[in-house]
């Protein structure tokens, strides 16, 4: 007696690229009692098409697919960009790097703020204010101040309207 499997009444469905279809023949896959044996087959075989013992195309591809070596990289020069995210990357610490960065990032705050103080100041140079650790100026305390008042006048006014 021969087993007949999902996948051989709708062989199309197995072979679709559609999510949705893709979704469908997993769910056929799970009730299949070949479905162990289907995709060790797969597996061995180096099949990277279809959707076999429950797995899509991009599942098989990522088992069948050879693991590319990695290459290794020549070692950015401590201090510089490349080299910082390098340690992220790899999840190292490295004090010239997070002083480098420190740095970097306090030199573009200052510029962005020097530019939200050529508009007047502003709720945004209020927030590097703050984030550099600095008492506002009066413009960006100001510009603060204002934004913060009409956000009440709009809450109020929302208060309001729902109570109406």
């Amino acid at each position: 007696m021969s087993v007949i499997t999902p996948c051989q009444m709708d062989p199309d469905l197995w072979f679709s690229t559609l999510k949705a279809d893709q979704a469908q023949a997993v769910a056929g896959c799970q009730r299949c009692p070949l479905m162990d044996s289907c995709q060790q087959t797969a597996i061995d075989n180096k099949t990277q098409s279809g959707t076999w013992g429950g797995l899509t195309e991009r599942q098989l591809r990522r088992r069948v697919a050879p693991k590319k070596p990695r290459k290794p990289s020549v070692p950015a020069s401590c201090g510089t960009s490349s080299a910082y995210w390098g340690h992220v990357r790899n999840k190292e610490s490295c004090d010239t790097c997070a002083a480098w960065r420190t740095a970097t990032v306090h030199a573009d705050r200052i510029r962005l703020l020097a530019e939200e103080h050529a508009k007047g100041g502003s709720r945004n140079g209020w927030q590097l204010h703050q984030r550099m650790g600095e008492q506002p100026c009066d413009l960006c305390r100001q510009a603060h101040n204002e934004f913060q008042a009409e956000r009440r006048r709009n809450r109020n006014r929302n208060r309001t309207a729902t109570a109406a």
